[in-house]
């Protein structure tokens, strides 16, 4: 916007007095003359540069009281923008006058917007506001600052604001702009956010109290329910024992049978019993989590099954420098489930083969395999594997079947460790059971 400031200065007639040196008043009105002169040359350049377009609007005042006038046709695009804005938009003088203030700006404050023009921009803001807001305002010609402030309503009331400042020179004067854009929608949003939140968290502490004693329930239930089966089992398998030791000839070969089918089941519920109590154990331990060599683990497993076994002759594969940060025991616990089980259905191969190793996995920073050249497993049922009491093999075709538990331990740990399980084998083919540990942060 071009502006031109008026000087309003006025010639002053002087009087002319019977008395007085008759050789300085010709100069007197010389000086004179060349001053109306000069008045009359800055009009003529004013009222050229309005109506040609070069000037749109006038400064007039003394300093700290300056009004703009402008005329009705200047920037009159640009007035109609900012009387329309949606936020609050002033001009302030250097000296902190409102020059200019669209019709927002005085909704926010409940006055018009004409009455806000000339008033200390001061004047809208609260006494504790006032320190930030000046420094907000401090801002030189080419600069701009931005922060959050608050109105005074002319009830007493404040409005919550975003106030933005840029500073820009006209004509040699510094002026402030000044954008201002109602925050209270955004702050009962905020607030409504908060409360929501709020109630949430504390669902969710209730959620996890409730859970937390279920848990507690169901770990006292599954003791209790250990310890009162145990006892009569191991009378079972007792007395079944004493029974063939000490009557075996008067129950003949059918009684005998039937006594060692009650001595087996007996012996086979209470090995479910404890996988079942190792189960729970695994669940509720806490983890305590340190640097593990998992190579040297499946190692020394490895060592141990030889020990065992001397007879059989498998041949181990495995890489070295795989370390991990978990817990020991937990971990210890999955490798030689997944060992255990490439030992036990590799027992029918001459050349039987264990790999452990790791591979490249995009949802973790660790994966690891351990496969076999076994019997493997049909791959419609690999859903089971991981399900306990579910077995894809039965204790006549292999010795040592377990009862479905040590698969359903290793997901659970691993789980817990923040990981994945999955495998991948076909029949007569062999197996490979995966691991991740390390998850990676989506984005």
């Amino acid at each position: 916007m071009d502006v031109a400031r008026s000087s309003a200065r006025r010639a002053e007639g002087r009087s002319r007095t019977g008395t007085g040196s008759p050789a300085e008043s010709p100069r007197e009105e010389s000086a004179e003359l060349a001053e109306v002169r000069a008045q009359l040359r800055e009009l003529q350049q004013t009222i050229e540069a309005i109506r040609t377009g070069g000037v749109d609007s006038l400064i007039v005042g003394p300093p700290g009281q300056e009004q703009v006038y402008a005329l009705a046709t200047a920037d009159r695009s640009y007035r109609l923008i900012v009387e329309a804005m949606n936020e609050g938009a002033a001009t302030v003088s250097t000296r902190g006058v409102i020059l200019d203030a669209n019709p927002r700006l005085g909704s926010m404050t409940g006055q018009n917007a004409s009455e806000l023009i000339g008033t200390p921009v001061l004047d809208l803001i609260p006494a504790a506001h006032r320190p930030a807001f000046a420094r907000l305002l401090d801002v030189g010609a080419g600069d701009s600052a931005r922060g959050e402030v608050d109105l005074t309503e002319s009830g007493g009331t404040t409005v919550p604001v975003l106030l933005a400042v840029s500073g820009f020179d006209l004509d040699g004067m510094l002026l402030r702009c000044l954008v201002l854009t109602d925050l209270t929608a955004q702050r009962a949003a905020e607030s409504q956010v908060r409360a929501l939140t709020t109630e949430l968290e504390a669902r969710v502490k209730r959620r996890t109290a409730e859970l937390e004693r279920s848990n507690k329930h169901l770990q006292a239930f599954t003791y209790s329910v250990a310890h009162d089966l145990s006892t009569p089992l191991r009378g079972l398998s007792g007395f079944s024992e004493v029974l063939l030791e000490e009557y075996g000839e008067l129950l003949g070969e059918t009684g005998r049978g039937y006594a060692r089918r009650i001595q087996a089941a007996s012996e086979r519920m209470a090995t479910v019993i404890d996988d079942l109590l190792r189960l729970s154990q695994v669940s509720r331990a806490e983890l305590n989590l340190v640097r593990v060599d998992l190579s040297a683990e499946v190692a020394a497993i490895a060592d141990g099954l030889r020990s065992r076994d001397p007879g059989r002759r498998v041949s181990f594969a495995i890489q070295d420098g795989v370390w991990v940060t978990a817990d020991r025991i937990l971990i210890r616990a999955v490798l030689e489930n997944l060992v255990e089980n490439a030992w036990k259905f590799t027992a029918r191969r001459e050349d039987a083969t264990i790999e452990f190793a790791t591979t490249a996995d995009d949802q973790a920073t660790l994966c690891c395999y351990v496969r076999d050249n076994g019997v493997g497993f049909d791959p419609a049922y690999v859903d089971k594997l991981f399900q306990p009491f579910q077995r894809l093999h039965t204790a006549d075709e292999f010795a040592g079947t377990g009862t479905g538990i040590g698969l359903v331990s290793v997901r659970r740990i691993i789980e817990r460790h923040g990981g994945r399980t999955w495998a991948q084998g076909a029949v007569d083919g062999g197996a490979t059971f995966y691991f991740t540990l390390g998850a990676r942060d989506t984005p």
